[in-house]
């Protein structure tokens, strides 16, 4: 479960950061201020990382306290900024074919959902 909360709040990071990047150059040209709420929705396959990463006010096990400085970090973004995080099926997950051997079924699958060919 560590590795699936480190790579949540990385992803958490790049996309505070593209956020934060778009209202600086808005800023910058003097854009006017768009009234629309961006929805963004990260999609988690664990139901232990979807569950630390929801949970308000945080709670911990015995082992999440050791990587409990990302999860703070991550929720209250989550709910600054009111990024969804939802959970999807690990047979959905496009993610998989970047970083797993997968069965030549599997992997035709997610390329044709990823690519659509």
């Amino acid at each position: 479960m560590e590795a699936e909360i480190s790579a949540l709040a990385h992803c958490m990071k790049e996309l505070v950061g593209i956020m934060d990047l778009a209202k600086l150059f808005s800023e910058y040209y003097g854009l006017e201020e768009v009234k629309t709420k961006v929805n963004i929705t990260i999609h988690e396959d664990n139901s232990s990382a979807l569950e630390l990463a929801n949970t308000i006010p945080p709670e911990y096990t015995s082992r999440s306290k050791f990587y409990h400085i990302e999860t703070i970090w991550f929720r209250e973004q989550i709910v600054t900024r009111g990024i969804e995080v939802v959970k999807i099926e690990t047979t959905e997950q496009l993610g998989d074919i970047f970083t797993k051997g997968l069965t030549k079924e599997v992997f035709e699958y997610l390329r044709k959902k990823l690519c659509g060919w």
